[in-house]
């Protein structure tokens, strides 16, 4: 005998609610009841009303935070720690310096081993920690760098630059050109009388 196949389509009764939907009239339940502080309240009466389990609504009435408000169960850091981790890659940032991914996870571990006061060894993030971190912070951005081309490279040379602007400053001399009639065009082209694309 072959096995049932399941059913394509979802019944009402196991339609799944998005997570926000479920956790408004929690939330509203519990404002209800808190304004009537001073009355007694049947939490059982309140939770019928509101179509919500009694279970989740005295959760909330303890104080108990929805998923959205509570930390991880696995998360390593802090909030205060991972801005920590925040105020350091804007630092670098000022300064001009590309943060690695090993280099925000070693932010990280010194940052748990600073904060671990017990005997036991501080805890540490894993390797992908670093990766998951920039997925949380949108103002974040991960860039894969080109390393610099060999020509570049030599000619990156202090004595020809100098004697480049040596150079360059005698052709300044020779034909009067003043500093106000000097224009920088980086890696592009310029041509008289052609002021877009052809």
């Amino acid at each position: 005998m072959a096995p049932l196949a399941a059913p394509a389509f979802v019944l009402p009764s196991q339609r799944v609610e998005p997570y926000e939907e479920v956790e408004k009239p929690i939330q509203a339940a519990v404002t209800a009841i808190q304004a009537r502080s001073d009355q007694y309240v049947n939490i059982a009466q309140v939770a019928w009303n509101y179509e919500i389990p009694i279970t989740r609504l005295w959760a909330g009435l303890q104080g108990r935070q929805s998923k959205q408000e509570r930390q991880g169960a696995n998360s390593k850091l802090s909030e205060d720690q991972e801005l920590a981790v925040c105020q350091y890659l804007d630092r670098l940032d000022t300064i001009g310096t590309c943060a690695r991914l090993q280099m925000v996870s070693s932010c990280a571990n010194a940052i748990l081993a600073y904060g671990h006061t017990s005997s036991d060894p501080a805890p540490w993030v894993a390797d992908h920690w670093a990766l998951r971190f920039v997925n949380r912070h949108p103002e974040y951005h991960i860039r894969n760098q080109k390393t610099l081309d060999s020509d570049r490279k030599n000619a990156h040379q202090s004595d020809n630059i100098r004697t480049w602007f040596h150079k360059y400053h005698a052709v300044c001399q020779k034909y009067n050109i003043q500093p106000v009639d000097q224009y920088n065009f980086d890696e592009t082209g310029f041509r008289i009388g052609i002021g877009r694309d052809q």
